[in-house]
């Protein structure tokens, strides 16, 4: 029998739920008036300027509220955080994850030992060990497994059941250099312990992997964005789960620098598209086509401002995936998606300090409208609350 668990990754979980979510309420919705919200009201998650990495939402401590993950570090090591909510917008606790200074870069919360509770996998850049941390049901966490090997320069991590045991598997972005590197996909045993004896494929560097199932055939599939001036290529899932050069598919440029790749239905035909975030490019938007290829990049946003984070979510609660686009120096952006998938009304909110880094989807203050958690480095990781007007009437 199969083990249920919960996932809460980079982009991937939200953009596959909002995928089933608007094919099921498209007919009901299609007249339904929406109003956009705006974020300008913002809670400082600390003070301190750190080397912040990402950001992950989840309830960690079973009391039915949201708390956050900021994970801390890159290429410097630094304790990652927990924060707790109280369900009212605040914090009510803030404490280390560890008391280890690591060189963290994602930090992807899933029930790995299948006891109900979310614990957390942190990627660790080179030398430090990539590690599992086993939460004790109350959102304290013990180091439960190590996963892949302290060398490899791992950025972001991603969580999917890779070979349908039912049991959270993770997918390791590694930024080697081109021609050396390779990425990775590492096997829960089922007890929430991991080894250095993982599965290699996709050999290019990356800093993001994606899952979605483009073929519908049951297999997670594989987005891997280039990182370093290549192909990007979907490697598509099958019972064997070895995720082949010969089993691949092709998205946008032959020279790409994507630092981050998502999946989502954006114009309503029930295929998977891609949208991306290039530091030289910008941000394009690349359809889904019937013979499992995609079309040429769109456009939504060049790279004078450059791009650097970037999730889904329906931020207006309108049944469509919104896109969040976080900049170096500059505020961050909404694109809300009208459903064509081809207009979208740009919104920025947020400052100018530092660069975004990851971003955090939740109702914190648990109003009825999504927030966004903002991670950032050498700025201020801020919480920023959804607010409409006609929110504020009722």
């Amino acid at each position: 029998m199969k083990h249920s668990f919960l996932i809460i990754c980079l982009v991937t979980t939200m953009a596959q739920d909002m995928l089933a979510q608007h094919h099921s309420n498209t007919s009901n919705h299609k007249q339904e008036k929406t109003t956009i919200p705006d974020f300008n009201h913002a809670l400082l998650l600390e003070t301190r300027l750190d080397t912040t990495a990402n950001v992950s939402v989840g309830d960690l401590d079973g009391d039915g509220h949201l708390d956050i993950l900021l994970v801390k570090g890159r290429h410097w090591p630094i304790a990652d955080r927990v924060l707790l909510g109280d369900g009212a917008g605040g914090i009510r606790k803030a404490y280390n994850l560890s008391n280890i200074s690591d060189r963290s870069y994602a930090g992807g919360l899933a029930d790995f030992d299948g006891d109900g509770f979310l614990d957390v996998a942190v990627s660790n850049d080179a030398p430090d060990k990539k590690l599992i941390y086993l939460n004790d049901r109350k959102g304290n966490f013990t180091i439960g497994s190590e996963f892949g090997q302290p060398e490899w320069s791992t950025r972001n991590l991603s969580i999917a059941d890779i070979n349908g045991d039912g049991f959270p598997d993770i997918i390791l972005a590694n930024r080697g250099d081109v021609g050396r590197t390779a990425n990775n996909i590492c096997l829960n045993n089922g007890k929430g312990q991991f080894g250095a004896d993982c599965i290699s494929f996709a050999p290019y560097p990356a800093t993001t992997i994606a899952t979605a199932d483009f073929n519908k055939d049951g297999f997670v599939d594989l987005i891997v964005p280039h990182r370093d001036s290549g192909q990007s290529y979907i490697y598509i899932g099958s019972q064997d789960h070895a995720y082949t050069d010969n089993y691949r598919i092709p998205f946008g440029p032959a020279d790409a620098t994507i630092r981050v790749a998502a999946a989502a239905d954006f114009n309503g035909d029930n295929l998977p598209d891609i949208v991306t975030v290039d530091e030289y490019k910008g941000v394009h938007l690349y359809f889904g086509q019937k013979d499992q290829s995609f079309s040429a990049g769109i456009s939504l946003a060049d790279a004078k401002v450059v791009p650097y984070a970037l999730t889904i979510a329906d931020l207006n609660n309108d049944h469509k995936p919104d896109i969040i686009v976080g900049h170096i120096k500059a505020s961050s952006t909404i694109f809300f998606n009208d459903g064509t998938g081809r207009n979208f009304k740009a919104v920025s909110f947020g400052d100018a300090k530092g660069t975004v880094y990851g971003f955090g989807i939740g109702d914190f203050n648990e109003d009825g409208i999504p927030d966004i958690a903002v991670a950032r480095s050498e700025a201020e990781n801020v919480l920023y609350f959804g607010h409409t007007k006609a929110k504020n009437k009722k």
